[in-house]
């Protein structure tokens, strides 16, 4: 009997490897332009090129990261629901209805983090409470990104809807929202220091994943509470 039950659990565990890797593979394809760029940010000399570089990795962010990560989320999100899927069409389905919705998001945020990464930039020697104030937001904004992914996969609302969703729950449950972002740091850190291989293979999934599982989680939690509090007001009249 255990037996039995051992080698479910052995199959259902490799089954799901298999899809998330399968999906991190499609992401790596897709955002390929997208690492061309960064390898080279990572090996220029002049400094001139990265008046090149930089402007090219902001415009392809909304065009390849935002469309793929997202269908990236919606995939792991039906995973973790155990909702049935087939991976390559699955996640291709998902960029394609999710791509405009994505882009929007992508030219949006891309547009922060530029201006952010500027402000961060010139304000290092001019004003530390400038420099700070930018470095919180950039902070703030990355953090918000991560829980607006989570509520683009979860939820069939209107875009204003889930951002305004993902601010309140940022700043309703601060300790979370920090907490997750700071161990999908942690993650990206140690598999970078690890092995390259690592984190290009199985980092990106692994945050996703990650992410979504304590998001899941903590929306649980708050719908739970509130049924309870229903509950009790309704008993009180």
């Amino acid at each position: 009997m255990w037996k039995d039950k051992a080698y479910s659990v052995a199959y259902e565990l490799s089954d799901k490897i298999s899809k998330l890797f399968v999906a991190n593979l499609l992401w790596i394809i897709l955002n390929s332009p997208l690492l061309i760029v960064v390898i080279q940010l990572q090996i220029v000399t002049q400094p001139s090129s990265y008046y090149v570089l930089l402007p090219l990795l902001s415009l392809g962010l909304p065009l390849f990261f935002f469309p793929s990560t997202q269908a990236l989320f919606c995939l792991v999100r039906d995973i973790v629901l155990q909702t049935p899927v087939s991976t390559v069409k699955t996640f291709w389905r998902y960029w394609v209805s999710n791509f405009k919705e994505s882009l929007k998001m992508g030219i949006l945020l891309s547009g922060l983090f530029t201006g952010l990464g500027l402000l961060i930039y010139y304000s290092w020697s001019i004003s530390f409470i400038l420099f700070t104030v930018a470095f919180i937001a950039l902070l703030f904004t990355l953090i918000i990104m991560v829980q607006l992914f989570c509520f683009q996969a979860h939820f069939e609302m209107p875009f204003i809807w889930k951002l305004k969703r993902a601010q309140q729950l940022v700043f309703a449950r601060i300790f979370y929202s920090i907490g997750s972002f700071m161990l999908v740091l942690f993650m990206i850190y140690a598999s970078f220091e690890i092995s390259i291989a690592v984190f290009v293979w199985m980092t990106p999934v692994a945050c996703v994943y990650t992410s979504f599982i304590i998001f899941n989680y903590q929306y649980n939690k708050i719908i739970s509470n509130k049924k309870v509090q229903w509950n009790r007001d309704s008993e009180s009249m």
